[in-house]
């Protein structure tokens, strides 16, 4: 069984060229992490746009640690023994990217637990402050009772209606249903005082 050879040609049109590289790309990250997990092996993957976009992939360890082992074995890259000033440029360069993302890590490590011991203190604020308010307000609420408790009290004490003014019977039993009934939540709330 023969497979039809495809033939293969650049692609002119830019628009054409980026979407496919893009389809392609994405593709191949894929297909890179299943070779990973199902080998068990270390991938690092890097693929720069004609754009200038680049896709770094790494499977297993980081990419830097994975490109400095691969740096690290010139026999198995079928490499020169002459050292070349761009390849000791490149193992420098991840190197220093690699102690650079180990102190980003940390960074985010600590931002976080910064963020989450922020936001902790806020809540905390938030609830004592709530918590004040309720006070200050209850607070408010006693002197206002107290007041009109203090003003009714004056008004009752004051109390004496004018006897001269009540010209019939109904208003003389109005004024007699008013004072026992004064007097009656005046018995009821000497007894809820003496309970507390």
């Amino acid at each position: 069984m023969d497979r039809n050879k495809i033939m293969r040609k650049k692609i002119e049109d830019p628009v054409s060229r980026q979407q496919f590289y893009l389809k392609c790309k994405d593709i191949i990250v894929k297909k890179s992490d299943e070779l990973g997990f199902l080998c068990n092996s270390n991938i690092a993957l890097l693929m720069v746009s004609q754009n200038g976009e680049v896709t770094s992939y790494s499977r297993g360890e980081s990419f830097e640690d994975i490109m400095v082992k691969a740096m690290n074995q010139p026999v198995q890259l079928n490499r020169r023994s002459i050292p070349n000033p761009d390849e000791e440029h490149l193992m420098q360069s991840l190197v220093q990217s690699k102690s650079e993302r180990g102190m980003i890590e940390k960074i985010a490590m600590y931002d976080t637990l910064l963020f989450s011991s922020s936001f902790i203190l806020i809540y905390f604020f938030v609830v004592v402050l709530f918590y004040m308010i309720e006070k200050f307000l209850l607070f408010l609420l006693g002197v206002f009772t107290m007041l009109m408790i203090g003003q009714r009290a004056s008004v009752l004490s004051s109390y004496e209606p004018q006897v001269e003014n009540i010209n019939t019977t109904e208003e003389a039993d109005a004024y007699k249903e008013y004072i026992l009934g004064a007097i009656e939540r005046v018995q009821r709330s000497k007894v809820s005082i003496s309970k507390s």
